[in-house]
């Protein structure tokens, strides 16, 4: 998708658990696992899924084990498997032990998996305009962003000021900001847009477009200047859309 699309969609407004990171006490680490499971072996890995989230039902999990399932892009097939609203504390003294944890995975799933990637996001809740809703949307719209080297202070402050314009003129869209904090590429940040249907992707001709968004809110002047600061400091950007997967998911209290 073009920039300039991008920009009218979605005014540059894994991931549709930052509703969950926003809990009172709750922390904004986001620990994610990307799952390939093997050429033919997706039945197999599903039932695995399944059996996962049987299992840490029965341990009396306190935690959400949430599962999406990626349908377009360089990562179609893909499955992302998170727990949202951590600190990195948390890390140190999980609710199940990570051998038992790991044990069951390699029992159930392992056999199916092609690769497995896990990196950790921060949820940037003071940029984000996440759903009241606390549970995840059907689809997500994902963005991840390059930022070149030296001009994340531009990007932080442009995605500051796009916040400050959709609070200052009530605009309705929903969006959600991470940074990648560990696990790839520096300067990596993640705009997830949740969607609860396929028809919910369609430009919403009641919905202010994004740059007179933003010039109701600071006038003509500083919406050209946002803009110029996002274009010069993304090296790239790429999309995909995900789909929330609650069948494999495990949810406390479900």
């Amino acid at each position: 998708m073009k920039r300039i699309k991008l920009l009218s969609l979605v005014g540059i407004a894994l991931l549709a658990a930052g509703t969950l990171a926003a809990q009172e006490k709750q922390g904004n680490l986001f620990a994610a696992e990307f799952q390939k499971p093997k050429n033919g072996m997706v039945p197999q890995y599903e039932a695995g899924r399944k059996q996962k989230a049987a299992w840490h039902k029965q341990q009396n999990d306190p935690q959400p084990l949430l599962v999406w399932e990626t349908l377009t892009g360089d990562n179609t097939g893909t499955y992302m498997v998170g727990r949202g609203g951590l600190h990195w504390a948390d890390l140190d003294k999980p609710a199940i032990p990570d051998e038992n944890d790991i044990a069951e995975y390699q029992k159930v799933i392992g056999n199916y998996v092609e690769s497995l990637t896990s990196r950790y996001y921060e949820f940037l809740p003071k940029v984000s305009n996440a759903p009241a809703d606390m549970m995840p949307s059907k689809f997500s719209e994902i963005y991840v962003f390059q930022v070149r080297y030296g001009k994340g202070s531009d990007f932080r402050s442009a995605i500051e000021r796009i916040y400050e314009a959709s609070q200052k003129t009530k605009w309705p869209l929903h969006f959600e900001w991470y940074e990648l904090v560990n696990g790839g590429l520096t300067g990596t940040y993640v705009l997830s847009l949740p969607h609860s249907s396929w028809a919910d992707f369609e430009d919403k001709p009641d919905v202010k477009p994004f740059r007179d968004m933003l010039k109701e809110a600071f006038g003509q002047a500083e919406a050209d200047s946002i803009v110029d600061r996002l274009d010069h400091s993304i090296e790239k950007e790429s999309s995909e859309t995900i789909q929330f997967r609650p069948d494999l998911s495990y949810l406390p209290g479900k």
